[in-house]
């Protein structure tokens, strides 16, 4: 991808992982795979999918991998009707895989849809897009919001409700998915953000009464409310993460503690981790612990399937680093382990 310096991986790697100590080993190595920006894994179904770019053609594409015990098998790919696929997630049935474009810099004529849906056979591979919807607009942020940019999806812990946070034009936009994979707008539990703010990563509580959302463009992590009736969003708290030293603060990756009392932000630039309490009751953010991410740029970040620890995937120093998560105070350790790994862009942890 232009937009990154350096490009020092070689695909996918699979690694062995340790939760007694936290220890990172080398399993091997899936080439070809170019330019991958996210990864999902259906543990259910042993299956692993991945974005990526493919040199001479005009769209991104989303890949299907059988996880298996002499390595992955890719087991088909499909065009995502868009460019930059920058984050995919499953249906909250399994049904479906959702993936978000974030269309940087199209040519005129490119595909450019922000959220497209595939299909999940029972073998694991995808269909072609059943679905897919554009977004329009703009924002004040002329170097960043010249039109809309898709940057992640996510759906409702239950039901039939996803939402794409848009880094473009500073909302959330929520579609109703349909049995069949269609979408239909549902305009009325949109959520318009102030101006310039930038929405990157959201996620739900359990319960599927909360949202939680980072901004990457005016760093602000925001807690919201969901309507059990309505669906309709409302702002409990809002906490700006400060700069330490004057310097860019640029929020990447943000994730919600299995017991729903704490957040972990990965923040790039200043390359730190920042983590939150949540008030259950207010839903008001405070500050536990802000640490250094044991490298540069931390882009995305993984919970172990226990969560004793995290894993950060330090982008621009080839380097993923492991800490001990202490969820009674929300803190983090010093680091474990620093492990080798070229140009990291997400990480993802599961018990196949």
């Amino acid at each position: 991808m232009p937009q990154y310096g350096a490009a020092n991986g070689q695909g996918i790697s699979r690694l062995s992982f340790d939760d007694e100590t936290g220890r990172l080993g080398a399993v091997d190595l899936v080439g070809g795979v170019d330019d991958t920006a996210w990864l999902v894994t259906d543990v259910a179904r042993g299956r692993l999918y991945s974005t990526s770019e493919i040199t001479g053609t005009r769209e991104s594409a989303i890949a299907a991998y059988a996880v298996e015990p002499g390595g992955l098998r890719l087991i088909n790919r499909q065009p995502t009707r868009g460019n930059e696929a920058c984050h995919a997630s499953l249906s909250s049935d399994g049904k479906f895989l959702l993936v978000a474009n974030y269309n940087g810099a199209n040519p005129e004529g490119w595909p450019d849809a922000a959220l497209s849906v595939f299909p999940i056979a029972s073998d694991g591979s995808l269909g072609a897009a059943v679905a897919s919807v554009r977004h329009t607009g703009s924002g004040p942020n002329a170097a960043r919001q010249t039109t809309a940019h898709a940057h992640c999806v996510v759906p409702a812990p239950s039901g039939d409700i996803v939402y794409v946070a848009d880094l473009g034009i500073d909302r959330l936009v929520a579609y109703r998915l349909g049995a069949d994979g269609s979408l239909t707008h549902e305009r009325a539990r949109d959520f318009a953000l102030p101006a310039g703010l930038g929405p990157r990563h959201l996620v739900f509580s359990s319960d599927g009464r909360a949202i939680f959302m980072v901004s990457e463009l005016i760093p602000t992590v925001l807690s919201l409310a969901v309507d059990p009736a309505t669906g309709a969003l409302t702002q409990r708290d809002s906490f700006a993460i400060p700069s330490l030293d004057g310097g860019i603060v640029q929020p990447s990756g943000i994730l919600l503690s299995a017991d729903g009392r704490h957040l972990f932000v990965g923040l790039r630039v200043c390359n730190d981790i920042l983590a939150l309490r949540i008030d259950n009751t207010t839903g008001k953010l405070s500050q536990t612990d802000r640490r250094p991410s044991g490298g540069t740029t931390p882009r995305d970040l993984a919970f172990s399937p226990s969560g004793r620890h995290l894993v950060v995937a330090n982008q621009d120093s080839d380097r993923l680093t492991v800490f001990a998560v202490d969820h009674a105070t929300g803190t983090l350790s010093d680091p474990l382990q620093h492990f080798d790994v070229g140009t990291p862009m997400s990480v993802k942890l599961a018990a196949f």
